[in-house]
């Protein structure tokens, strides 16, 4: 609204504290943090200052969702969660307005919503949360503001597709399989720790444990990295399975990282279970639903795909036919 030329950023005390506080952003969205506008403005007039302003330290790819316009920010609040497909508490929200702040509070508790004072402080608030703080960085984390945007660009490609089974053919989905070793450990042990919605058995696991399931012959621990005509989505699968004894073998872990589900990929990765304890001469897979606050898009999965209900336990006979997705390729 102030216009080009109103913008303060830059020179004067309000302008370097403004300046200061974008280069902490960038630097946890060069870490892995994901970042998003949810502005009251006109979308032409605030664009133009993140294009085209001298000072401005963030770009347009540094942001994965825009939420410029005049809607309420609660309503562009829900918006931007289910465009990332990230649970509301996953977000932290920064805003000058203690109107907006109470509002967003009052409408969604489960956001962290940051009280502020004058700008000048904005930088040092940042830096003092330890909510950003993580003990190592991975790959993915790295490439995380890079996915994201390809993940923008998969749902423009999808409205204009329409029809969900012809855009997942056009996407070209494949999914590596990765034995654990140094390189995954770190990023398989993150996943089974921040990985929450599609999730069976929500078993969190440090890298020790890891390491320790690796050196058991009686267990498999694997990833897949999943790529598409878009980009890498990094290594954003995960499962564990217990070789009980020689006819059934029990599924531990299995998670997929929200921003890859949908896409037939969790079908292929069981189905690829299945398969090799097929070829291995193995008579039942068994696997768990553990019910969590935030696991319910994963609770229809086991029964969904074939698997029958025995108590606690889920169990699929390896005699049966298995699904295939045929819009990826798994190797």
């Amino acid at each position: 609204e102030d216009g080009f030329e109103g913008i303060k950023l830059g020179d004067d005390p309000i302008g370097r504290a403004y300046v200061e506080f974008q280069r902490h952003l960038l630097a946890l969205n060069q870490r892995g943090v994901i970042l998003a506008i949810n502005s009251k403005n006109n979308f032409d007039d605030a664009i133009e200052i993140i294009r085209k302003h001298p000072n401005m330290i963030l770009k347009e790819d540094n942001f994965a969702s825009f939420r410029i316009n005049w809607n309420d920010k609660v309503v562009n609040m829900k918006e931007i969660a289910e465009e990332l497909n990230i649970g509301l508490d996953s977000i932290v929200f920064f805003d000058d307005d203690p109107i907006n702040r109470d509002y967003m509070r009052s409408a969604f508790p489960q956001v962290l919503t940051i009280e502020l004072s004058d700008s000048s402080s904005y930088s040092q608030i940042l830096k003092s949360m330890n909510d950003f703080q993580v003990a190592k960085i991975t790959n993915e984390d790295i490439k995380r503001s890079k996915m994201y945007l390809d993940q923008r660009k998969r749902t423009e490609l999808q409205k204009q597709v329409g029809n969900l089974e012809d855009f997942l053919k056009q996407l070209n989905i494949s999914a590596k399989i990765k034995k654990a070793d140094q390189y995954t450990i770190p990023r398989i042990s993150q996943l089974t720790l921040k990985t929450n919605q599609f999730n069976l058995t929500t078993r969190r696991y440090q890298e020790e444990d890891i390491r320790k399931f690796v050196s058991d012959d009686k267990k498999i621990v694997e990833c897949a990295q999943i790529k598409d005509k878009f980009g890498d989505n990094g290594i954003t699968g995960v499962y564990i399975v217990n070789k009980e004894n020689k006819q059934e073998w029990l599924i531990d872990t299995f998670l997929l990282s929200c921003r890859v589900m949908g896409r037939g990929i969790e079908e292929a990765l069981l189905g690829q279970i299945i398969e090799r304890a097929k070829m291995e001469g193995i008579k039942k897979v068994k696997a768990q639903y553990i019910k969590t606050m935030k696991n319910k898009p994963a609770e229809n999965f086991l029964s969904d795909f074939g698997f029958i209900r025995n108590g606690d336990i889920w169990v699929f006979e390896t005699t049966k036919s298995i699904k295939k997705p045929e819009h990826l390729v798994i190797s």
